[in-house]
This record gives structure tokens, C-alpha cells and sequence, in this order.
């Protein structure tokens, strides 16, 4: 048997909460901000209170460098914590949140403050509300008992004589068994602070792989830790200030302001985002492990860990996100992602394709110099014209962006690198790319295809209307354009209930992205289900042969396509959508 990588030991509640709070126990938030429902906190202290287990608590031993993010009221007491909680923060947290009486980071980013009420009559816990904070029966908030712990024999006489007071003016009183009773579950309550919670600690000398190992095999909801969670952890560990730099323009990200901050209404990054963005420009890494070990100090031609190297690495990762979370830059870099077409975030599909792109833009701008906004915004615009469409970056992505990074390496000046984004972006969009390779990717009915994003990107570059309309289709997924139903709307050119008549049972044939177009909501319902041989002529009755030439060029529409079968229009509406996609590009570029 190999070297044991762990020991089993038990700590008494009231020990962790005060290891918590002096900083000796670390919560370096790796698992992402405080997620549980209130409810989930009540069913916590309730299954302590019958004496059930909550589960095993994950620690790693710290090497005792650096500080660590803790929520503790001490945590500045102590420079250094001695464990660092891999699985369980979220129950500490709770715990400890509660019975501090503190408040807590959620999902979105905002403070919150969990109350948990106690009664002390019939035992039980709930989520404190307006009634109940009313109500003398209950502790509306269970972290009054515990401040008040050295104090507790008289906290249950003042509980037990105001309830008696409100019981009087209601013509009732408290019996000697009621007040022996709430006595004895008010002390059951306090009683907690001695419940005794186990947990494996890994032992210090364990790398990052056996930890996070350990962690799937015994975590019970299979979540796994990633490279992103270790360097967010080591951020937390030896320069908290940039961790909270990058959680502070996450954070902006999602709310709307009119002052100067990375919202946007594309993007809403997460830290992991930041991260990726910020190894692949700074270090030149797109693997993460790889990322991860040179913040550690590691020297990849020693293979030993240096602590000067590591201080080296966390200056220089400073400096590249003063870069990467520049105002100028970020909304500059947005600039680019809408001048290609892609508006909203209804068009967005892959994060990974605006995280790497965004790459590029620094990339562009700091190590190849390009300072006319106008070049770098057309290039980049380009670039993520083609990743969009191409989903460039959906598969084996950390060993694409290397190569590029790699290929990089032998570019020199402006023009050089100009010359490389044009390279890369032709050896993509080739002739048989649009010909055969798009219009065969068309062949579906995900309304989350890239080719039908594309396809309405393309419109907004060529500032096409609306079928049979003035409206133009950029105008369509602008701020507010959306309502309880939309001006205009998706048609099927072959309507479902039509196609259902002629043998086309299942949604996967009847909703074709070749078989969509924007159209009025009007002309959409007076279109109804007829076939196409009907209500086509009717629609463009009287209009010019320039104007039906505008139609089928823009919309991709054949030439007589209502009297075709349905897969024969199918077969030749994708690949007019290609040549549609294609325009667009010409467009842009």
C-alpha cells in the first residue's frame, strides 16, 4: 500500500468556528460563492439537533506561505492558516454565518444575511420570517442564543417570561412542563457548539492532482476541481488583492451602470475567464496546469519550485491584469465583438470564443504594437467573425490556443501579426467552407447553431429588413427590442402544420434552421399553415423583379422554391445561407 495521504480526526463545532474566526482555518472560496437555499441552512441545524451526520469535512494542509481569504471577524490575527477547506465550505460558511450572525456573498454577487428561528417548544428550526419575528413562541434569529452563550441560564428565563407575558394577555399561562421544556431545548440548542463534525486532512506534502482526486472520489455530488479552482485557490493563498480585482470587474460585469465599469450587454466573465485570458496573454499558456505551476515558482528546466520565481510570476501576472481588466481595453475589445454583428447576447454561443478572443486583442495591441484602434478593431472584428462561425475554439481548445500561441512566437512587427490573423482566418474560410462544409453544418435544428447566429450576424453586417419589412433585423436584438411577443418573429417559410400534412411528423424536420426566417408577426399569422404554392404569391404580389431580386439575394429564398419538395428547398436555401454568411464576412473585412 502506498503512503497514507490523510488523517482522520474530529473537531467539536465550537473549535472550527473559532478556528475560523482567528484565521488558523482558511476559506479560500474555491467553490464558488455561497449557493445554498435557506431552507437547505434550516435542514442543516436540524439534522445537528437529532444528532445526525452532516458529512465529512476536506482539508488540505497549508505550507504556511502567504494569507489566505478567510470570513473569520480575527482572520488578520494570523498571517498564515494551518488548513485550507477543499469540501465543506459551504456548510461552514453556514454554520458559521449563522451562528455569527454575519452576512454572506451569493450566486449574484450580494449580500445576504441568513436568519434561522428556533422554537423552543416543539423543537424545531425554520427560515425566520416577518411573523415569526413577531411571534413571542419563536428565537426568530438563533445567533442572539449563542451570543449570548455565557449568559444562557438567564436568555432562558428572559425567553420564558416574555412568552408567559404574552401568554397572560391572551388568557392562557405557561405550564412547569412548558417551561422545563423550552429550557431544555433552548440548552439542546447551545448544546451544539459541541457537536463534533470529522473530517481527512491531506497532508501538506500532497500535490494539487492526489487532492482534487481525493476530493471526487469522496464528494458525494461529483463535482470536480479544476486547474482554474487551484489557481484561484493559490490567489486567495498569496495575493488576496488580486483576487479580489478580478472578482470586483466580474461583479460590475452583470450590473447595469451608467458610470464607468466592465458592464456590457455581451459578456458577463467569470473569474475562471479572467484567469484563462490572463495565462494565455501573460504567460503565453493555454494549458492551465501549465499555468498553474509557473504561480507556484515551478522551473520547467529544474523542475524545482522557487520561491523568488514565484514572487517573479505573481508581479509580472499583476502587471497583465492591469491589462486584461483595463476598462479601455475591455469595452474596446466589446467594440470588436459588435462591429462583427454579434449585438447580443442572443447571438453568443461559446464563451471561449470571446475569452480568446480577447486574448488576440491584447495580444495584438501590447506585444505587436498595433496602436490605431481603427486596424486592431477591424482584425479582431474579423477574427471573431471567423471563430463564431467556424466554432473555432469548440473542440480540444487548450491545444488550438497553444498552437497558435506557439505560432506567434516566429511573428515580428505589425504587419506580421496582421498577416498571421489574415492567414489563420483564410485556411478556415476557404472556397469548400462555404460551399460544402457550412451548409452541411446547416443541416440541423438547434436554434443554438452557430451557422444560424451567423446567418443573423450577417443580416446586421448587411443591414438587411425583415422579410416583407422595413424593420431592419439589427434592430431586432437591440436593448428593449424584446416583449410579451416580439414585432417580428421567426417563420417557418414551410409551415409546421403544413409539413405535418405532407408526412413531416417530427420537430427535427420541421424546424430546419434552413427553414426559418424573420418575418412580421402580422404576415406570420395571416400566413397561418398554408403551403407555400399558396400564400407565397399572395405575399409578393406586386412587387417589382428588383425587389424579388432583393428578397431571394438576401434572405437566401430559390428561385421558385414553393413549388420544390421540402429537402430539395432545404438542400439549396443552406447553401444560399452560406453565401449569405460569406457576403457578411466580405462585409467586415
Amino acid at each position: 500500500m502506498d503512503t497514507i495521504l490523510y488523517n482522520e480526526v474530529s473537531y467539536q463545532l465550537e473549535h472550527l468556528l473559532l478556528e475560523i474566526q482567528s484565521g488558523r482555518l482558511g476559506l479560500p472560496d474555491i467553490q464558488r460563492p455561497f449557493v445554498w437555499k435557506n431552507s437547505k441552512v434550516r435542514d442543516l441545524f436540524d439534522s445537528m439537533l437529532r444528532g445526525y451526520p452532516i458529512g465529512y469535512l476536506l482539508l488540505w494542509e497549508s505550507s504556511g506561505n502567504g494569507t489566505s481569504k478567510q470570513i473569520g471577524e480575527d482572520a488578520h490575527s494570523h498571517s498564515s492558516p494551518s488548513h485550507l477547506i477543499i469540501d465543506g465550505q459551504q456548510r461552514l460558511t453556514s454554520l458559521y454565518a449563522v451562528i455569527k450572525g454575519v452576512s454572506v456573498i451569493d450566486k449574484n454577487f450580494k449580500q445576504r444575511r441568513m436568519k434561522i428561528a428556533f422554537h423552543p417548544l416543539e423543537r424545531r428550526f425554520e427560515v425566520s420570517t416577518a411573523p415569526i419575528e413577531r411571534s413571542p413562541e419563536w428565537i426568530s434569529d438563533i445567533s442572539d442564543v449563542f451570543k449570548n452563550i455565557t449568559r444562557a441560564w438567564g436568555y432562558k428565563n428572559n425567553f420564558i417570561e416574555r412568552l408567559e407575558d404574552a401568554r397572560v394577555r391572551n388568557g392562557k399561562e405557561l405550564s412547569d412542563e412548558e417551561r422545563e421544556l423550552i429550557s431544555s431545548n433552548i440548552q439542546s440548542l447551545l448544546n451544539l457548539k459541541d457537536y463534533k463534525i470529522p473530517a481527512l486532512s491531506i497532508n501538506a506534502s500532497s500535490d494539487e492532482d492526489a487532492v482534487a482526486d481525493i476530493f471526487v472520489r469522496v464528494n458525494s455530488g461529483g463535482t470536480n476541481l479544476t486547474e482554474t479552482d487551484f489557481i484561484l485557490t493559490l490567489l486567495s493563498v498569496v495575493d488576496d488583492s488580486l483576487r479580489n480585482k478580478i472578482e470586483e470587474f466580474c461583479i460590475d460585469a452583470i450590473k447595469p451602470s451608467s458610470s464607468g465599469t466592465s458592464y456590457n450587454q455581451l459578456f458577463a466573465p467569470q473569474p475562471q475567464h479572467i484567469i484563462r485570458i490572463a495565462m494565455a496573454f501573460g504567460f503565453k499558456r493555454a494549458r492551465l496546469r501549465y499555468a498553474y505551476m509557473l504561480l507556484r515558482g515551478k522551473d520547467f528546466e529544474t523542475e524545482e519550485f522557487s520561491e523568488d520565481l514565484q514572487k517573479d510570476n505573481f508581479r509580472i501576472l499583476s502587471t497583465v491584469l492591469d491589462k486584461v481588466l483595463n476598462l479601455n481595453n475591455w469595452h474596446e475589445f466589446i467594440n470588436c465583438v459588435l462591429s462583427a454583428g454579434y449585438i447580443s447576447d442572443e447571438l453568443i454561443l461559446a464563451e471561449n470564443n470571446l475569452v480568446y478572443t480577447y486574448m488576440m486583442f491584447l495580444i495584438g495591441k501590447y506585444n505587436y504594437g498595433i496602436t490605431n484602434k481603427h486596424v486592431l478593431r477591424k482584425c479582431i472584428s474579423c477574427w471573431y467573425y471567423m471563430v463564431a462561425v467556424s466554432a473555432y475554439y469548440s473542440t480540444s481548445t487548450e491545444t488550438k490556443v497553444q498552437a497558435d500561441l506557439n505560432d506567434l512566437k516566429a511573428i515580428e512587427g505589425e504587419e506580421g501579426f496582421l498577416k498571421f490573423i489574415d492567414d489563420r482566418i483564410e485556411s478556415v474560410f476557404t472556397n469548400d467552407y462555404f460551399s460544402i462544409t457550412l451548409p452541411n453544418h446547416m443541416e440541423t435544428s438547434s436554434p443554438n447553431s452557430p451557422a444560424w447566429k451567423a446567418y443573423c450576424a450577417a443580416h446586421v453586417l448587411l443591414d438587411v429588413k425583415a422579410l416583407f419589412s422595413n424593420v431592419l433585423v439589427k434592430n431586432l436584438f437591440g436593448p428593449g427590442s424584446s416583449g410579451s411577443r416580439s414585432a417580428v418573429e421567426k417563420h417557418h417559410l414551410f409551415p409546421k402544420a403544413y409539413l405535418s400534412k405532407i408526412g413531416f411528423n417530427t420537430d427535427r424536420e420541421r424546424n430546419q434552421i434552413a427553414n426559418f426566417e424573420y418575418i412580421e408577426w402580422s404576415d406570420n399569422m395571416e400566413i397561418s399553415d398554408d403551403a407555400p404554392s399558396v400564400y407565397w404569391p399572395q405575399m409578393v404580389s406586386g412587387l417589382s423583379e428588383d425587389d424579388m431580386g432583393q428578397i431571394e439575394q438576401y434572405h437566401a429564398i430559390p428561385r421558385g422554391w414553393e413549388n420544390m419538395e421540402y429537402l430539395e428547398f432545404l438542400d439549396k436555401r443552406r447553401k444560399l445561407m452560406a453565401e449569405i454568411i460569406r457576403k457578411g464576412f466580405d462585409r467586415l473585412k
